[in-house]
């Protein structure tokens, strides 16, 4: 639950909830290499396609023709993103998390790191 007082604000949208690209593929990078293989549940190359197809989808290319937007993202993937990279984030220490581009505050915000 969000505290009514803090400076939190709820994004309008789940695309505005995402963490830039580059941080986010750093995080997934983590994700394979640290803790995929705990849960077994993912396919890393199957995966790491979808995530690719997921940003062509998302991209406001004029010139992009593949680029469909919501339309072309199944809800259930978008969660398994979303839990993927909150797992993932959880277990990092602050040495993993600075080389995502994760400063502590923001690790210690979005998990409530132990």
């Amino acid at each position: 639950m969000v505290d009514p007082d803090s400076d939190f604000t709820v994004p309008e949208s789940v695309i505005d909830a995402l963490l830039p690209r580059p941080t986010m593929n750093s995080i997934l990078a983590y994700a394979e290499s640290h803790v995929l293989w705990q849960h077994c549940c993912l396919h890393p190359p199957s995966f790491n396609k979808e995530v690719e197809t997921f940003w062509i989808a998302m991209s406001g290319d004029a010139g992009n023709t593949e680029g469909r937007g919501w339309a072309a993202i199944e809800p259930t993937w978008i969660a398994l993103l979303y839990v993927v990279l909150g797992i993932s984030v959880h277990q990092m220490d602050e040495g993993h998390a600075s080389r995502c581009g994760l400063s502590h505050g923001q690790l210690e915000q979005s998990v409530d790191h132990h």
